[in-house]
């Protein structure tokens, strides 16, 4: 049905296409894992270039978030919005829509997914798990913790 009517709408609005998705009724909202270290000495409290946390906190719009990631070390922005459903790729024949997440304007690169988030008083907010030059997006820190039955 969507293969007709886009022949159809590219006769009229030749920019435009029609999709169809499954709704599952349930969506995604967290991307992440948990490891234990083969032994307690190789683990630091310290985050590189941020330091030791102070506590958890809540992402909100407008506030000034940084990280410290693999790839693009240390890099800050601004929140410019929360709640947001978005379509992430996670290879390249599939993709999937997670909800309840915050998009940044933080630079990150391949390798820094799994970089935590802080606000300016090293209260970690989220967890980042995708993104682009310009922008990441964020999984907020109580929804991690909740699901992963993990605290800070």
């Amino acid at each position: 049905m969507a293969g007709l009517t886009n022949r159809l709408l590219k006769i009229i609005k030749p920019a435009y296409e029609l999709r169809f998705y499954k709704n599952l009724n349930q969506y995604n909202i967290v991307d992440c894992a948990v490891a234990r270290p083969v032994s307690p000495n190789l683990i630091n409290d310290d985050i590189i270039e941020i330091g030791k946390l102070s506590g958890v906190g809540e992402l909100r719009d407008g506030m000034t978030v940084r990280k410290s990631g693999r790839t693009s070390g240390l890099t800050s922005g601004d929140v410019s919005a929360t709640g947001v459903t978005v379509k992430v790729d996670l290879s390249d024949e599939e993709s999937g829509w997670f909800s309840d997440q915050v998009v940044a304007d933080v630079l990150c690169k391949p390798g820094d997914s799994g970089s935590l988030v802080v606000d300016e008083n090293n209260n970690v907010v989220g967890l980042l798990f995708a993104g682009s030059d310009t922008h990441c997006i964020i999984n907020r820190i109580q929804n991690v913790m909740d699901l992963l039955d993990i605290e800070f």
